[in-house]
């Protein structure tokens, strides 16, 4: 009876978590460049029954006492591509990131391309991250405009090439740790590809988030329905419970 309601804890716990996930998705759901995270889930270790009969042990069978949350990864499938008309948007097509870096160095990357100058004339996240180009900080002087970003990334303006957005491309994305705002970090297992980027890029346009809100809405009213469902069997287990030690214990 108690390993009933344990199970139905742990597949609680399980579907809160998946619930928290899904609405975090929705929530992105108009995010430019955001990529959804998917959970996979795994039981617990089967325990083997055995019946007593006699001072020996008969396996009559196994028991799954319930499951949890495997592990977590990102859903990297493209997100349409919407015009804007904005020289400083920018949308990749393949599965390259911009590389970017924040004031201290460190390097971090995005898919997220919504651009704008900063008052010194960086090309700069929304968060103020620096857009890495050939030797760097990209820096634009805005009376050499307009400039046009090719699809290899290389900016103009007047006839001159003034340098070219990088595009990095990884052997597993998978690897790469997810951060706040859009932003993606490498880690130990990330290797960078060192095959020619396939991506490029297209100017005046950004990659919409690939969130599905239908199927994401669809997921959630499960999800709460299930866990509703996993309470109403705690609180079964829980009054059977109760009989047993207030009636059947009186018994004689």
């Amino acid at each position: 009876m108690l390993k009933g309601i344990y199970t139905a804890a742990a597949g609680m716990l399980t579907t809160n978590t998946a619930i928290d996930t899904l609405a975090n998705n929705l929530a992105n759901v108009n995010t430019v460049g955001f990529k959804a995270n998917r959970l996979s889930y795994q039981t617990f270790p089967e325990m083997m029954l055995n019946k007593v009969e006699n001072n020996e042990k008969t396996a009559i069978g196994s028991l799954v006492n319930g499951s949890q949350i495997y592990g977590s990864y990102v859903n990297f499938a493209p997100g349409g591509i919407q015009q804007t008309g904005n020289p400083l948007d920018l949308a990749i097509h393949g599965n390259g990131f911009f590389h970017v870096k924040t004031a201290d160095g460190t390097s971090l990357y995005t898919r997220a391309g919504n651009f704008t100058m900063d008052s010194n004339g960086y090309l700069v996240t929304p968060g103020g991250e620096f857009v890495q180009g050939q030797s760097g900080n990209i820096q634009l002087n805005m009376a050499d405009g307009p400039f046009t970003i090719s699809e290899n990334g290389t900016i103009s303006a007047k006839g001159q090439n003034v340098n070219q957005i990088g595009l990095v491309e990884f052997q597993d994305k998978q690897t790469l740790q997810k951060l706040s705002d859009n932003l993606y970090q490498a880690t130990s297992a990330s290797v960078v590809s060192t095959d020619p980027p396939k991506s490029v890029i297209q100017q005046g346009a950004l990659e919409q988030s690939n969130v599905n809100p239908i199927s994401e809405l669809v997921n959630n009213i499960q999800g709460m329905r299930l866990y509703e469902a996993l309470q109403k069997n705690i609180h079964m287990h829980n009054d059977a419970l109760g009989k047993t030690v207030n009636e059947v214990g009186r018994y004689r």
